[in-house]
């Protein structure tokens, strides 16, 4: 008979110790805890868990979340568990606790406080003799005020003792708007008792950095590094994105030294740990861990093609395997390729009718795959404040460290400056904007000749080229040296993401070397029009022409 492996809460990356528990021969049995905080955030929570909870396969047995912690523990038992593991943030408290009661592998219930309580992981590391950040828990203003002037900073870092993914941590400057934050955020914590205490800090201005390690027996081994670039919008402190360190650069292997030395100091043992860091002029400093596999909901597929394994097999290893591990833990560092995930910043409250995002984000070079969970249900997206109030996650991955990089900004602009291309809420219009010239002008205009596509919804014909509209294009041949884009009427469109899916299925059509026109009667009917077609270029990698003579606002591009 298989032996039972309890994962508690595994959704987000953690969702792949499901299977990783089947592939090794043991049956994975699902754990639901109590989500913390207020009946919102439980909602929020609840919503983001069943859309992994809905993908559990059908013989894996799941345990739902029950206040009565006796009878959640003779339930776990009656299951005779190898082992209890922790799938996401979660479930850390739980998890902890019923490994502990059971006799099981894991880390020690006592130290759950200094694994859990940003507070108190500082105090182990200060305890301990370990760099850490100055902090103190505040309950009143007058407290606020007299820890500020202690600091003699004007930099200041407001925080729950509890949570990840910058949810609800602010960066004050001066003595007002830090007494401004600290109110209103006592406020809050009367409502939300998941928040914990509210703790103030010196806030460390430098780079920051996430370093995933995975503990077995005390002996801790990295196993992936990325750095995270953040900005201000919105009043908070946003992911713009995370991006893996394909090399051990200067400085950092002061700074895995160092995330082993947290480690020791707050006492993990066993499992996987994500660690966020900052390195300023001092060297490396503990922003906060959290005792689980790292999030962003990585597939194995994507975290394996960047490091030739994922965290959570490695997490598996270290408890069921320990000499592999060990053997593992020896081997250097060497990621195969770069990694990039991307949060899709939301700019301001919408009601979404379509994701063009994803259609772009499909052609870029670098592009692995797309998590748009967000769209599911509820039309109406609220403005990012955080991690988990992202409009979706881009991952991108490439051998080309430039390219990664280069379809990073390219997505950052258009989240900033043209957020229709992002997620839409314009129905696409018949409206005669633009007068359209007719079919055979516009081929005159082009000085068209040789082999030539025209995708029109236009319904005339030509002898000249050959014509498709969308019914027709999947089908048509596929090395046009000529193409001419004629959409006029977008009736047949349900929105602008399936008219761009037509578009970039239309470009590809075209051979290395064509050339493509675009009328503004066509590119009139997007958002930001012209701009929005040339960001439908850039993204297919085609090379946007110079306007010739006599155009009359044609828009050219080569591929």
């Amino acid at each position: 008979m298989k032996r039972n492996i309890v994962i508690v809460e595994p959704f987000s990356t953690g969702f792949n110790l499901i299977d990783d528990v089947k592939t090794r021969g043991y049956q994975p049995v699902v754990m639901s805890a109590i989500p913390p905080g207020s009946e919102e955030d439980r909602k929020i929570i609840h919503e983001a868990k069943a859309m992994f909870f809905a993908r559990i396969p059908k013989d894996v047995p799941v345990i739902d979340e029950n206040p009565n912690y006796d009878e959640v523990l003779a339930q776990v038992r009656s299951y005779d568990p190898l082992l209890v593991i922790v799938g996401s943030e979660f479930g850390v408290e739980l998890g902890t606790r019923l490994a502990s009661d059971l006799g099981l592998r894991g880390n020690k219930w006592a130290n759950i406080d200094k694994m859990t309580k940003k507070s108190e992981m500082h105090r182990a590391l200060a305890d301990a003799g370990v760099r850490h950040i100055r902090g103190r828990i505040v309950k009143s203003e007058a407290e606020a005020r007299a820890f500020y002037e202690e600091l003699g900073t004007t930099h200041v870092v407001i925080k729950p003792t509890r949570g990840a993914g910058t949810q609800g941590v602010f960066f004050c400057e001066g003595l007002d708007e830090t007494l401004a934050v600290v109110r209103r955020q006592l406020a809050l914590a009367q409502d939300n008792p998941y928040m914990g205490d509210l703790l103030m800090q010196e806030r460390i201005i430098g780079k920051e950095y996430i370093v995933n390690t995975v503990s077995c027996g005390g002996k801790h081994r990295l196993v992936s590094m990325w750095h995270y670039d953040k900005l201000v919008m919105n009043g908070s402190y946003i992911y713009n994105y995370g991006i893996t360190d394909t090399r051990l650069d200067v400085g950092h292997s002061r700074l895995v030294h160092y995330a082993f030395s947290v480690l020791d100091a707050i006492g993990i043992e066993w499992g996987a740990v994500h660690g966020e860091y900052m390195i300023d002029e001092r060297g490396p400093v503990l922003i906060e861990v959290n005792c689980r596999p790292m999030g962003a909901s990585m597939s194995r597929q994507f975290l394996e093609a960047i490091n030739g394994h994922h965290e959570t097999d490695v997490h598996l290893d270290a408890y069921l395997d320990p000499e592999k591990f060990e053997q593992e833990a020896r081997k250097p560092y060497r990621p195969k390729r770069m990694g990039a995930f991307k949060p899709l910043i939301v700019a301001n409250d919408m009601n979404l009718l379509s994701a063009p995002i994803l259609q772009i984000a499909k052609q870029l070079k670098s592009y692995h795959s797309a998590s748009l969970d967000r769209m599911a249900g509820d039309p109406f997206i609220s403005r990012t404040r955080d991690f988990e109030t992202a409009g979706g996650l881009i991952y991108l991955l490439s051998d080309d460290e430039h390219q990664v990089k280069e379809d990073l900004n390219f997505l950052h602009l258009i989240e900033m400056k043209y957020p229709q291309m992002l997620f839409n809420e314009l129905k696409a219009t018949d409206d005669p904007l633009v007068k359209r010239n007719s079919l055979e002008q516009m081929l005159d205009e082009t000085d068209m000749k040789g082999c030539t596509l025209v995708f029109s919804d236009s319904g005339e014909e030509s002898d000249r080229a050959t014509m498709v509209n969308s019914h027709q294009l999947a089908d048509a041949y596929d090395s046009y040296e000529l193409g001419l884009l004629d959409i006029s009427r977008q009736k047949s469109y349900a929105d602008v993401e399936s008219l761009l899916q037509q578009i970039f299925l239309f470009l590809g059509k075209l051979r290395e070397g064509a050339r493509v026109y675009v009328p503004e009667s066509t590119y009139c009917h997007l958002p930001y029009g012209i701009d929005g077609m040339e960001i439908i270029f850039h993204a297919a990698g085609l090379s946007i022409e110079a306007p010739r003579p006599n155009d009359s606002n044609m828009l050219i591009a080569s591929k």
